[in-house]
């Protein structure tokens, strides 16, 4: 009786070892990959948002604008160029126009003129298909 659960400790110890080894080789081989990664984005996996929403139209609040570019994975993009397109009546300040390691890229928007304006990000690999609606009032 005592060497069948010394047999089977044996077996369930060796089957948690390798388990380990592969989740940590598993591991170290994405994280290789999204560094090398550099220029396969996915424009459907990629996204922006905007908080707030509206802001005053005294060209002095601003609405802050986040966009993800990611690869087919959901990994983020480092080193891509981000334009924003929207109305000539919106000022844009790029604080961060070059996605970081996470595929973040950071704008602030404001204007003195009322109204809803549609905003567009584009990279060079071609324009996110969504977009986001932000009002001056």
């Amino acid at each position: 009786m005592n060497k069948k659960y010394l047999i089977i400790i044996i077996f369930l110890s060796l089957a948690l070892i390798a388990s380990v080894f592969l989740v940590v080789r598993t591991t170290t081989l994405y994280k290789k990959a999204a560094v090398g990664n550099q220029t396969n984005v996915a424009l459907e996996n990629s996204y922006l948002f905007a908080s707030p929403l509206q802001a005053k139209a005294d060209n002095q609040e601003k609405i802050r604008l986040t966009v993800f570019i990611l690869d087919g994975r959901g990994l983020g993009v480092p080193n891509q160029i981000v334009d924003i397109s929207t109305s000539s009546k919106v000022s844009i300040l790029e604080i961060q126009k070059i996605t970081d390691d996470t595929g973040k890229a950071v704008f602030d928007l404001s204007s003195n003129a009322a109204g809803r304006f549609d905003v567009t990000v584009k990279t060079k690999s071609g324009t996110i298909p969504q977009q986001v609606k932000v009002v001056f009032y």
